[in-house]
């Protein structure tokens, strides 16, 4: 027992014990004057310190698509072996918060990567970490829950990606990724502030569940073309399905035949009237309606991840996350690029399903939406993080001759919304006014009688159109408030 808790007193000096040369080890910031370690973790944001094996950097093949493709993006990224430390500053001393220990394969250690596709050819890269064995990065307190191997490294120089994670939130998406700024020395050289973020892939503990042996992860991409594996698009040439669950090498040939077979009925029936028997309305929907309040010019529809728990029919294919945020706020006054890729179909379908729930997410959140996007934002600039991120400007301005202005960041991002939002309510609002039971466009009498039509039995599912007074079920009184309705706009 007391060798037990002698291992354990020295576990606790290990991590979490001040670091005896942070003052004198010196992190070069590109062509200006080296700096102490000390320094950069005194901003106040933890500090991701990554020592490669032998100092190798991580490297990649740019490539650009071929003819009838789009994009350009990287391959044969070397993965780098190394150890990464977690430096804080706790009580006023430079304190080790986690440290991966030197490379030993699946015991300790991480690698290291490019990642991205054309963020990838900017000099300050995004890169991918992958641990040996699992951790919370962002050391929210509960390691069972999030613990995992993968991290990425992505540059939010605009606070693009942190509104956009508000958004998130804010509309209930199945999934917001976790994230917090960091900063990062790679090789005793400073990296920049980077958003250290979890990635897409399975986990069911925090991330994305899907049945271990049947489920699959996979995304509408682009970039399908540099990828080995992959299933072709009935309806989108340029975007073919690649596959984030299970890994494309691990897959079975019963399972490739069950995947294309899946996404072309997907795809077929969002030409169908049954489309609701396929995919989950609501996660849908409510992607969409994020994409447009982000007023996203994508020509792609930005990064479309979706997940299917299984392969049996009773389970219907989600989209769980938002993901790529580098065209939003490009348009104030139109829809996102969005609607003409998969959902201009869901749009003109004649079942009213989508729309109906397209502007019932949007009416549940739209009395508050701004002011609670405003909220986040400025609890997020009066947080430590945000002070650890203001603190850290003159370093990135030092490094990358990027002048970061934190609070200008805030300001734009709380401006540009408002005047999006402005535009945005009453367009949903006219794509089916309260009162339309009919989805025609206009409220008549004829609505009165589809609605007690309904409610004698027909056997078409319930709409949230139908709900005339809000108040979470459908009956009579919903019949009168239609009348009311109808009576007072005469």
């Amino acid at each position: 027992m007391r060798n037990l808790f002698l291992l354990f007193v020295l576990m606790l000096l290990s991590v979490g014990a001040a670091s005896a040369d942070t003052s004198t080890t010196m992190v070069r910031m590109g062509n200006s004057d080296d700096v102490a370690l000390s320094s950069i973790i005194e901003k106040g944001l933890p500090v991701l310190y990554v020592m490669t094996v032998n100092q190798e950097e991580p490297t990649c093949e740019y490539v650009s698509a071929p003819s009838g493709s789009m994009g350009r993006t990287i391959r044969n990224a070397t993965k780098v072996p190394g150890r990464l430390t977690m430096y804080q500053r706790l009580d006023g001393i430079d304190s080790v918060v986690y440290d991966s220990g030197d490379y030993e394969d699946d015991v300790s250690g991480m690698t290291i990567r490019i990642r991205g596709n054309t963020s990838a050819y900017a000099d300050k890269k995004p890169y991918k970490i992958k641990l040996q064995k699992k951790k919370d990065l962002l050391l929210r307190g509960n390691e069972d829950k999030f613990k995992d191997k993968d991290w990425l490294l992505i540059k939010d120089h605009y606070l693009f990606v942190t509104a956009g994670y508000i958004v998130s939130e804010l509309l209930n998406m199945p999934w917001t990724p976790g994230h917090r700024f960091v900063n990062v020395v790679l090789n005793d050289e400073y990296r920049g502030v980077y958003l250290l973020c979890e990635s897409v892939k399975r986990n069911p503990d925090c991330r994305i569940n899907v049945d271990k042996n049947t489920g699959y992860i996979f995304e509408c991409d682009p970039y399908w073309w540099n990828e080995d594996v992959y299933a072709t698009s009935i309806t989108s040439p340029a975007y073919n399905f690649t596959f984030k669950y299970p890994d494309s090498e691990d897959l079975l040939p019963e399972q490739m035949t069950y995947f294309q077979g899946m996404v072309s009925d997907y795809e077929n029936s969002l030409n169908r009237t049954d489309y609701p028997d396929k995919i989950d309305v609501i996660s849908f929907a409510t992607w969409c309606l994020a994409h447009d309040l982000m007023g996203t010019q994508d020509s792609g529809g930005a990064n479309r991840f979706y997940y299917k728990y299984d392969d049996t029919d009773t389970t219907r294919i989600v989209m769980p996350v938002l993901w790529d945020f580098d065209m939003v706020e490009r348009t104030t006054s139109q829809w996102s690029r969005c609607h003409v890729s998969h959902f201009d179909k869901l749009f003109n379908n004649s079942n009213p399903q989508f729309v109906d729930e397209f502007v019932w997410q949007w009416r549940q959140v739209s009395t508050t939406f701004y002011q609670d996007f405003v909220a986040a934002m400025n609890a997020f600039s009066y947080s430590d993080e945000c002070q650890g991120l203001r603190a850290s400007e003159p370093l990135e301005l030092q490094r990358w001759n990027f002048n970061l202005v934190v609070d200008t960041c805030v300001y734009d991002r709380k401006y540009w919304y408002q005047r999006r939002v402005a535009w945005i309510n009453p367009v949903i609002n006219a794509l089916n006014p309260v009162g339309d039971i009919n989805f025609d466009g206009k409220v008549q009498i004829n609505d009165v009688t589809s609605l007690i039509d309904w409610l004698l039995g027909s056997d078409s599912p319930a709409l949230h159109a139908y709900d005339v007074n809000g108040n979470g079920t459908i009956t009579i009184s919903d019949v009168t408030a239609l009348i009311d309705l109808l009576l007072s706009s005469n």
